[in-house]
């Protein structure tokens, strides 16, 4: 491919002068189209090893070129453009003569039909490629990929075959029932998995935007809306306040013209535009303000743009590539399950193996007895519930954060937050509300708080602590000011008050509404009769208004560092007076103070009868402080988020000094804390960066790639990460993450798509929720597969040991299958909604390595497994210690009556051993009505394992008979002995561990 890019740059340097006539499109023809890998399912343009855009071109090197006006730009000849070289554009780099030129466009008429259709045949829709689902069917077989699930399939298999090889006078319903309960199990818990993680999807597809974005298209002289897929490149578009940027677009023209970046740059303030910049190859995408992106907003002012990215080549399509290229992993708890389920396959496989050789040995038995031992024997020891329980217990917990405000997309993501270490978080609209806010107004008179969050209308201007008078003269001109000089407005949507334009401008209509002045109250007395509107050289706006009694005023806003200057008086008391060096001193100095605190600064001031010269002689009214505040409950949760051993790290696309300030104000940032750039992280190598991001707890303008990295990064140290976003940039960020959190008012389609987690009140607190619950859930899933593995234990002794008696009549695999899942899952599933500790948000995080169960919990196992399967061995011994215990009958029926009380017995014993799993060390009778799902868990499963023994009907499947009395009594009594066993190890546990934390 390299090879095909030198041949056309030589066939372009030798036709160049014969082509001199010949039209641009002609020749554009002529170039060798890139080649098309497929990646991940989408195409991706490939030339010299990386990949490129539409129209990029064999280009390399860049010259700077001369700064364009902003009159039209009309078609130009080719040889206006920079010679094509090696490599990928640099649009900012070119002039908007250059641009039009590069796709052979004309800057004032637009493209016409024909040559839309010929570049929309070779280019494609403007559309990011939809990220590929899986189908229904795929979701549904993923269910069954499982060791423990393929082994539970081969069991059925085998029981399946032994009972048609068999044969036997028994119905088909008798014969078969151990193979249609297996198949049964396995199937349910596909189908609960399967729809807990549709309905999830379904959720989320409630979150995207219904309606696809338009645009405004000039083509053939007409300006015309059209849908932005229709886009191609060379098209011209027109924007406004409130248009949403449908391409990468290089500007042609702008009049006051700015747009906001948050969602692909992380910039939380109005990025002003200027169509006549000159700017360097290596400016950093928000500094590129003559280009607008795809994803982005304009919200003041009006410009017209070139197309020269569309779709999968545009800034935003880019990222899609990093998103394509991140790393998606198990979930820890998928892992530590994954290792437990391993472990219990190999014992399963290995102890059936050993009975069946050690069967075949002995050689007297015939194989298809073997094989039902060895069934029996995995269907004892595979906790055929876990499956489907934990399903149960994460789709309970993933009910319970929806109501708490997180979507959870993969169920086992509901656990992930609870073993965080790390929470990466991004600061605009996350941390802080998105919602500029007006905290401090200075004036010559003195300085003003401003409460109030936001752009709600509660809130005052007070001054020590008590509300100022509004009429003064002062805080009325400096109120009329925020409000004239102001193109903002309201709108109200999904219930809430958003802005449309500037959030700065916004933000002076609130300050001005609580000092009691309305723009459209003011606009009713007062008559405008100019404006000059913002722009980045001179960095102020002003009004000329008329009022009532014939007077002449001028309002202007601007940068205090520009207006301080063009002030020669001061609104003082009321009254307008020289402005002498001291005071000038003073407010500069008053100026640099806000800023330090990362506030942002507008001077407000006005001119009596001002001449044409409108912006000169000016009276300084006040300054305006402002910023994006912190949520209100941010703090509280950050400090429970340190008291849980989580660290909080801010990752931002803001300025550094801005990201400290909201860093410190929420807590995030400590004792021994550093801050660090995209650049000087750009510049750190690997090695260093690792010994040094431990300590870092602000990471401020950072692009997309460098989000990635860190999270890469720390999940080399070992930590478990979780990233919030809501940007485009924090996409690749969050598939990287071992659970990537977006949010899903504010939030971009690509980032939550790229996400585990959804956030629909976009708040950090709701993460903090999120981790108790997932802790609690982890907790929770611990206890249940103690009950349940300890339970099979006590199962696959009695198989063992009973396999060696032949005289014995062993449980059949049906029977084993009811105790797994009839009697003993409800229990488990109880278990799954334990009430959580309340002390384990002080705990510090789970090591990533440590397995689902310890070593302690294994003995712990194979000792209720020794008493409750001894138990169970010890009533075939009935007929000769104590037969009189038993109802009457030959000695054959009473080995049989034997067996339907050892039955009863393993299915009756975990329903007491339940109260043991709470804890491992608190005792069973410490709260023992806090979790009343349990008590009914218990009853119901004692009830239905009842019926097994009192409907005549079910004795012949079950191998059951009506117990008498007595045989209920020895039964029961034996039953009770896990907890009193266990009430004695958890005495010598706390009385040598001393006060053990409830767990």
């Amino acid at each position: 491919m390299a090879g095909s890019l030198f041949r056309c740059r030589a066939r372009w340097l030798t036709r160049k002068r014969s082509l001199q006539g010949k039209s641009v499109r002609g020749r554009r023809r002529e170039r060798t189209p890139p080649r098309a890998l497929r990646v991940g399912g989408r195409a991706v343009l490939i030339a010299g090893g990386r990949a490129r855009g539409y129209g990029d071109g064999p280009r390399g090197k860049r010259d700077h070129v001369a700064e364009s006006d902003q009159a039209p730009v009309r078609r130009a000849p080719r040889e206006t453009a920079p010679p094509p070289k090696r490599g990928q554009v640099d649009w900012h780099v070119l002039d908007a003569p250059a641009a039009v030129a590069y796709w052979d466009a004309d800057g004032e008429r637009g493209l016409t039909g024909a040559e839309v259709s010929e570049r929309r045949a070779r280019m494609g829709e403007n559309a990011l490629p939809a990220p590929p689902r899986p189908s229904a069917w795929k979701q549904l077989f993923a269910q069954l990929a499982d060791p423990l699930v393929g082994a539970l399939l081969v069991a059925a298999m085998v029981s399946m075959g032994v009972a048609i090889f068999q044969g036997g006078d028994e119905s088909w319903l008798a014969r078969f029932s151990d193979t249609l309960a297996i198949l049964l199990i396995v199937i349910v818990n596909a189908l609960l998995g399967f729809f807990q993680e549709r309905r999830a999807e379904q959720a989320l597809d409630a979150l995207q935007k219904m309606a696809a974005p338009n645009a405004k298209v000039v083509r053939e002289g007409a300006v015309a809306v059209l849908p932005a897929r229709a886009l191609v490149p060379g098209d011209l578009v027109e924007l406004a306040a409130g248009d949403a940027v449908p391409a990468d677009l290089r500007l042609l023209s702008s009049q006051d013209f700015g747009t906001e970046e948050a969602a692909l740059t992380g910039e939380s303030t109005v990025v002003s535009k200027d169509a006549a910049a000159t700017l360097r190859a290596d400016a950093p995408l928000p500094e590129r303000v003559n280009m607008v992106y795809m994803g982005t907003t304009s919200v003041r002012g009006r410009a017209r743009g070139l197309v020269v990215q569309t779709g999968a080549y545009t800034e935003l399509g880019r990222i899609g590539t990093l998103i394509r290229g991140a790393e998606q992993q198990d979930t820890p708890l998928e892992q530590r399950l994954a290792r437990l389920g391993n472990i219990i396959l190999l014992i399963c496989l290995g102890l059936s193996v050993l009975l069946f050789v050690l069967g075949v040995v002995q050689g007297d038995r015939s194989w298809t007895i073997l094989l039902l031992t060895a069934v029996s024997l995995a269907v004892a020891a595979i906790p055929e519930g876990l499956p489907a329980i934990t399903t149960i217990t994460l789709a309970l917990g993933m009910q319970r954060m929806a109501q708490r405000g997180a979507i959870v997309r993969k169920l086992p993501a509901v656990e992930t937050l609870g073993s965080a270490t790390v929470i990466c978080s991004d600061k605009t609209g996350t941390l802080t509300q998105n919602a500029m806010t007006v905290r401090a107004v200075e004036t010559a008179d003195g300085a003003f708080d401003v409460t109030g969050e936001g752009y709600a209308d509660g809130g005052e201007v007070q001054r020590d602590g008590e509300p100022v008078d509004r009429d003064t003269t002062t805080l009325r001109a400096l109120a009329e000011v925020a409000a004239l000089c102001n193109s903002a407005t309201f709108e109200e949507k999904d219930g809430q008050r958003r802005p449309v334009g500037d959030p700065t401008e916004a933000a002076l209509l609130v300050l001005a509404k609580k000092l009691g002045v309305e723009r459209a109250a003011l606009l009713e007395t007062l008559e405008v009769e100019k404006e000059l509107p913002f722009d980045s050289d001179r960095k102020r706006m002003s009004v000329v208004a008329r009022r009532p009694d014939g007077s002449r005023v001028a309002f202007v806003k601007g940068s205090p560092d520009q207006l301080l200057t063009l002030c020669d008086r001061v609104l003082r008391d009321g009254e307008i007076v020289p402005m002498d060096e001291e005071t000038r001193a003073e407010l500069g100095s008053r100026n640099e103070a806000y800023a330090v605190r990362a506030l942002r600064v507008l001077a407000l001031a006005i001119r009596p009868e001002p001449d044409e010269d409108v912006e000169r002689d000016l009276v300084f009214v006040g300054f305006a402080a402002m910023l994006d505040p912190p949520r209100p409950e941010v703090r509280t949760a950050v400090e429970e988020c340190h008291r849980a051993g989580i660290r909080v790290v801010m990752i931002t696309g803001d300025h550094k000094l801005t990201a400290v300030a909201i860093a410190k104000e929420l807590g995030i940032w400590r004792e021994g804390s550093v801050a660090m750039t995209g650049g000087e992280i750009q510049e750190t190598d690997e090695q260093r960066l690792l010994s040094k991001i431990e300590n870092v707890s602000v990471f401020a303008r950072t692009t997309a790639e460098q989000k990635l990295r860190l999270v890469r990064s720390l999940k080399r140290l070992g930590q478990v990460v979780a990233m919030t976003g809501d940007g485009v940039n924090d996409a690749p960020a969050l598939r990287e993450a071992q659970i990537g959190v977006a949010m899903g008012l504010g939030g971009t389609d690509v980032a939550r798509e790229a996400a585990e987690m959804v956030l629909a009140d976009d708040n950090f607190a709701t993460i903090v929720e999120a981790v108790r619950e997932g802790r609690a859930i982890f907790r929770n899933i611990q206890k249940f597969i103690f009950f349940l593995n300890s339970s099979n234990a006590g199962l696959v002794v009695a198989v063992i040991a009973g396999s060696f008696f032949e005289w014995m009549p062993q449980l059949t695999p049906l029977q084993l299958l009811w105790v797994n899942l009839v009697t003993n899952g409800l229990p488990a599933l109880a278990l799954g909604v334990d009430p959580p500790d309340p002390g384990q948000m002080s705990d510090p995080p789970r090591d990533p390595g440590e397995g689902i169960v310890g070593w302690n919990d294994f003995f712990g196992m194979l000792l209720v497994g020794i008493v409750m399967g001894g138990a169970a061995l010890s009533l075939y011994w009935l007929p000769t210690w104590a037969p009189d215990l038993l109802a009457g009958g030959s000695h054959d029926h009473q080995l049989e009556r034997c067996r339907a009380m050892a039955f009863t017995l393993l299915a009756v014993s975990p329903l007491f051993h339940a109260f043991n799993c709470r804890s491992r060390s608190r005792s069973a009778f410490t709260r023992p009505f806090s979790n009343r799902a349990l008590w009914l868990a218990i009853a119901i499963s004692f009830s239905v394992h009842a019926v097994t023994i009192l409907v005549p009907g079910l004795h012949p499947v079950f191998k059951t008979y009506f117990l008498a009395p007595m045989e209920w009594a020895v039964v029961l009594g034996l039953a009770f002995l896990p907890i009193p066993i266990f009430e004695v190890i958890k005495v010598v546990l706390r009385a040598t561990r001393g006060a053990a934390a409830p767990r």
